[in-house]
């Protein structure tokens, strides 16, 4: 046997070593029950400092073995994990396949999705492209904000087929892509550049009733909100997150037979939810998004959780942009009706009587409930609907603002996963 053919067997081989132990691996770790889990403290997370303006360049230093644990408004550029970078090239068969074994809890873990709305004057757009590994869940949505009616599509697509991710945020090599449906969000010359192909909605009132929707997109950043948050307070196993809203957006999408225009001049406001996480196997948020223009002209975004990037039960992504610029909120708590889907929400300061105080109203919902053996599940709902209320935040320049709230268009959302 040739040196040549030697090399091809023992590549086969490796590669058939390494799906075997992923698949087995992946079977163990979904049919385990997650103990309870440690609560994050500021022991590893600087929770009561503020964002910092300059991010480090690597999520990971192999200098240290250690990942960087904070929140900036400045994206980092590498976000790899420790497994993720290169192995020595003398690295043998043997030991590659051991260390691969070594690594397969976190290639796991690892989750990642790009979620992106954008608020027009007449609709509203969402985008989600998701990654867990062994299924890749995506779904477009357009929202007829007059009736409230909905068109979506969706999709489960097994394992990563045709689905690809941008190795960050900010990129500008990669892309976040499905081939089905041409669907690509991509940064590139310091914008979002978002496209698809006649993607095919149907309506959520006449399962029957289907219309093209095709855009061309461009979402501007402004300051961002960067966590790399130790969850369950285990600094080896972070959450990447990149948080933005209130972001100006122009192009053209076309809906059915209408063809429309976003000038630049005249933009929709665009949210960005880019996360890689080492993710707990149970996982549970309740969430805000929305983006506005206040009286005043200001362009408003506002980002809100809880349960999931907590620091003695504040959320560390609370936030609201004006104009692009990132002003940080402390604790907020959800009470979320028993019928989420059609009954009011209010999100407020752990105070009652603290910077926030909303009062949501849905129109509608998106809904997605998956269980596979009650080993795999996802459990989730995101109405979409007006907000009404103020928001309250003292600025880095120490200057206060009130946002007043007048059936300002946005989502909510209450998530459970087993992952």
């Amino acid at each position: 046997m040739s040196p040549k053919d030697t090399s091809r067997r023992s590549g086969r081989w490796t590669a058939s070593a390494t799906a075997a132990i992923g698949i087995v691996s992946a079977a163990i770790y979904l049919g385990v029950e997650p103990a309870p889990y440690a609560a994050t403290t500021s022991e590893y997370f600087p929770a009561h400092a503020p964002a910092t303006a300059t991010a480090p360049a690597a999520l990971w230093s192999g200098a240290t073995s250690s990942y960087t644990l904070g929140r900036w408004t400045e994206p980092i550029t590498d976000v790899r994990f420790h497994f993720e970078h290169p192995r020595p090239s003398s690295t043998s068969i043997a030991d590659a396949i051991i260390e691969y074994g070594r690594a397969l809890p976190a290639r796991i873990q690892t989750k990642k999705w790009h979620y992106t709305s954008i608020n027009t004057r007449d609709h509203f757009i969402a985008i989600a492209v998701v990654s867990l590994q062994y299924l890749s869940p995506m779904f477009v949505y357009v929202v007829d904000k007059a009736t409230m009616e909905k068109w979506e599509y969706g999709a489960m697509l097994p394992g990563s087929y045709g689905v690809e991710f941008a190795a960050s945020s900010v990129d500008p090599a990669t892309c976040t892509s499905v081939a089905s449906v041409n669907l690509r969000m991509c940064f590139q010359d310091n914008a979002w550049r978002m496209s698809a192909t006649s993607i095919p909605l149907t309506s959520s009132e006449d399962r029957s009733s289907v219309r093209p929707f095709s855009f061309e997109l461009t979402m501007l950043p402004g300051e961002p909100l960067i966590l790399s948050f130790p969850l369950a307070n285990d600094i080896m196993r972070p959450s990447y997150v990149h948080k933005g809203a209130g972001y100006a957006v122009h192009g053209t999408y076309s809906f059915g037979s209408v063809d429309t225009t976003i000038a630049a001049a005249v933009p929709a406001l665009g949210t960005i939810d880019w996360t890689k996480s080492l993710a707990l196997h149970r996982t549970e948020w309740n969430w805000v998004s929305s983006t506005f223009v206040a009286d005043d002209g200001t362009a408003v975004g506002i980002n809100l959780s809880r349960r999931v990037y907590d620091v003695d039960g504040a959320s560390q992504e609370n936030a609201i942009w004006l104009d692009g610029i990132v002003c940080v909120l402390g604790a907020v708590t959800f009470d979320v009706p028993e019928d989420g889907m059609t009954q009011a929400w209010r999100i407020r300061s752990v105070d009652g009587v603290g910077a926030v105080n909303l009062t949501f109203v849905p129109g509608g919902a998106r809904q997605e409930r998956l269980n596979v053996l009650n080993v795999l599940r996802s459990d989730f709902v995101q109405p979409y609907g007006r907000f009404t209320g103020k928001i309250s935040c003292t600025g880095s320049d120490r200057i206060s603002r009130t946002v007043d709230m007048h059936d300002a268009f946005g989502v909510v959302e209450d998530h459970f996963a087993l992952w």
